[in-house]
C-alpha cells in the first residue's frame, strides 16, 4: 500500500492509498469527458477484432478527452514544479534531456493530496476502461489461455514466460480489481509526472507493458511549443530507433487521456518553449516473475 511506502520512505507502486475508495466521477468542467475516439496508427483504421485486440496490437491510439479537470491539472502541474525543485536540489544538478521525471509514489517529491488526485484519475480511467472498453481487460490482461501470446514483447524482444495465477481471472474480474487488489505490475518509477522544459525530450522507445495511460496537465500552444508525443506505426516489427519521422502526433488538451500498447515505438518530442507537462502509468498484470518493487 502506499500509506506503507510513504512511511517506510521506499518507492513503491501507487497502490490503495485509501482503506476504500468509491467510483471516481469524470470532472462537470467537460462537456465530452469520458467519450472515447480511436486514432488509427497507419494508413487506416483496422476493423479486425475488439477494440483490446486492435489497442493490443498497435492499430490504434484511444484519446479520452475531460478525463482530469482543469483545477485536478494545475494542482498537479504546481506539486510537480515543486518536486522538480526538490529533486533538483537533492541531486545537485538539473535534469538531463530538458525533462524530470517524477514519481508519484516517492514521499520526498508528494505529498498524499497529489498521491490521492492521481490515484482518483487512474481509478477513473480504469472504470472507464472496464465499462466502455471492457475488452481492453479481457484482451490484455485476463489470465485466460493465451495470455502470454497477447503481451508487449520485453526490451529483449521476448513475452512474458511465466503467466499470472489462473484464479486471478476470478477474483479480479476487471481493471478496477487488479488495481484495487494489488495485481498490477508498473513501468519503473510509475505512476509519474514528468515535466519537460525548453528542449525537453524523451527519445523513442516502448512500454514493453500491456497498456500506457499518458495525461497531459499543460496545453499546447497556451502553455508550451513544439512537443506533444509521436507514435510509429508497425507495432514490434519497429524497433526503438525508428527511422523517419513518427507517423502520428498529438499534443491534444490539457486533461485528455491517450492510451496505447506496449509495442508501440513512441516518443516525447522536444519542446520549442514554454513547459509541457505529463502524467504517466504504464502496466500489466502481475506475475510470480513481477519485480516485487513494481
Amino acid at each position: 500500500p502506499l500509506s506503507a511506502a510513504q512511511a517506510g520512505g521506499g518507492d513503491l507502486p501507487l497502490v490503495l492509498s485509501r482503506a476504500e475508495l468509491e467510483r471516481s466521477q469524470l470532472p462537470a468542467d467537460a462537456p465530452e469527458a469520458g467519450r472515447f475516439e480511436e486514432l488509427p496508427l497507419g494508413p487506416q483504421l483496422e476493423p479486425r477484432g475488439s477494440i483490446g485486440e486492435r489497442l493490443g496490437r498497435g492499430a490504434c491510439i484511444l484519446r479520452v478527452p475531460g478525463v482530469v479537470s482543469s483545477d485536478e491539472a494545475a494542482a498537479l502541474l504546481s506539486a510537480a514544479l515543486s518536486a522538480r525543485s526538490a529533486q533538483v536540489e537533492r541531486r545537485g544538478k538539473p535534469p538531463s534531456r530538458g525533462r524530470a521525471r517524477l514519481p508519484v509514489s516517492e514521499p520526498s517529491l508528494f505529498g498524499r493530496d497529489s498521491v490521492e488526485t492521481c490515484e482518483e484519475v487512474l481509478l477513473r480511467v480504469l472504470d472507464l476502461c472496464d465499462e466502455a472498453m471492457p475488452s481492453l481487460h479481457e484482451t490484455l490482461f485476463a489470465p485466460r489461455e493465451g495470455w502470454q501470446e497477447r503481451q508487449p514483447r520485453n526490451a529483449q524482444g521476448s513475452q512474458p514466460e511465466v503467466p499470472p495465477p489462473p484464479d486471478l481471472a476470478e477474483r479480479c474480474p476487471s481493471l478496477r480489481d487488479l488495481y484495487m487488489a494489488a495485481e498490477l505490475e508498473w513501468s519503473e518509477g510509475e505512476p509519474a509526472i514528468n515535466v519537460y522544459t525548453s528542449d525537453g525530450y524523451f527519445g523513442a522507445h516502448k512500454d514493453h507493458l500491456a497498456l500506457t495511460v499518458l495525461i497531459p496537465l499543460t496545453a499546447p500552444s497556451t502553455d508550451f511549443e513544439g512537443g506533444g508525443t509521436g507514435f510509429w506505426a508497425g507495432n514490434s516489427a519497429v524497433g526503438e530507433d525508428p527511422r523517419g519521422p513518427p507517423d502520428l502526433v498529438l499534443a491534444p488538451a490539457a486533461g485528455t487521456a491517450l492510451l496505447f500498447g506496449g509495442d508501440v515505438t513512441h516518443a516525447g518530442l522536444p519542446v520549442a518553449g514554454g513547459l509541457r507537462s505529463v502524467f504517466v502509468a504504464s502496466f500489466s498484470t502481475r506475475t510470480p516473475a513481477s519485480p516485487p518493487d513494481r
